[in-house]
């Protein structure tokens, strides 16, 4: 009996041995399995941050392709308007050329104005620095618009209208009877905008721009001139806007150069 017992003891022992060896390595088992299990929850994070870049990467190269496209686009359109650019610059050229010839033939003296006439044309431009300034030469007056006109006007100021009326008496005058005049109006190259003006060119029956307000101040000139004794057949007005440029356009001082009325003394045929 006690033998038996003996062995009960020793089995239950070995028994014990055993769960307990079973119990630790389940529980390695466990522990190992939950690292997988955290390991393969990370990979499947890291997975899916790989998936969400790999998106934006293929965001960024269609966006990156969009602009390539948009851009040889931009390029190609440039290239288009450079080309239609220097084409129009060629022909504003070879117009240009032909415009000058014509009035080089035009407005150039065929002879020079009388000494006298000249004399006294010089005299009178002494008299009104800044005013206007005359080549003998080529008998050229160049008046100063800004101090002939109001911005936008085609009126001739009161100082201005003084000095082309006495010019007009000095061409009315006996001994410059055969001069004749070219007078042209010329502008900067900032358009029109104020609302009056248009209004006044509109009145006149001339286009709203600066072609138009070149001719009304052209023709403002002459009508001073008119007033003060000289035949209106011996006057020939024009505009061109700001078509001959003396200076560039990109200063305001050159804008005022530019902005002049010009009258072309030659004689008469």
């Amino acid at each position: 009996m006690q033998r038996f017992s003996a062995v009960i003891v020793v089995a239950l022992a070995a028994c014990l041995a055993l769960v307990s060896v079973g119990c630790v390595d389940e529980a390695k088992y466990n522990a190992v399995l939950l690292r997988n299990r955290e390991q393969e929850k990370l990979l499947q994070e890291k997975e899916a941050d790989l998936a969400m870049l790999n998106e934006r990467v293929s965001a960024l190269q269609a966006r990156a392709a969009d602009a390539q496209r948009m851009l040889q686009e931009k390029e190609d359109h440039l290239a288009t308007v450079m080309k239609e650019r220097d084409e129009v610059r060629k022909a504003f050229d070879e117009l240009m050329g032909a415009y000058k010839k014509l009035a080089g033939g035009m407005y150039a003296p065929s002879t020079k104005i009388p000494k006298e006439v000249a004399i006294s044309i010089q005299q009178l431009a002494d008299q009104y620095p800044g005013l206007f300034e005359f080549d003998a030469a080529t008998g050229r007056l160049r008046f100063a618009s800004d101090i002939t006109f109001d911005s936008g006007s085609n009126v001739v100021k009161a100082g201005a209208r003084g000095a082309i009326a006495k010019l007009g008496g000095i061409l009315s005058s006996d001994i410059a009877k055969g001069i004749i005049a070219a007078i042209i109006g010329h502008t900067d190259t900032d358009p029109v905008k104020k609302a009056t003006t248009k209004a006044l060119l509109q009145e006149l029956g001339k286009p709203t721009t600066n072609q138009g307000l070149s001719e009304a101040r052209a023709e403002a000139v002459a009508d001073v001139l008119k007033g003060a004794g000289v035949e209106a057949t011996r006057m020939d007005t024009r505009g061109v806007g700001s078509a001959q440029p003396i200076t560039n356009n990109n200063t305001a001082a050159g804008k005022a150069k530019n902005r002049r009325v010009e009258i072309f003394l030659s004689m008469g045929a």
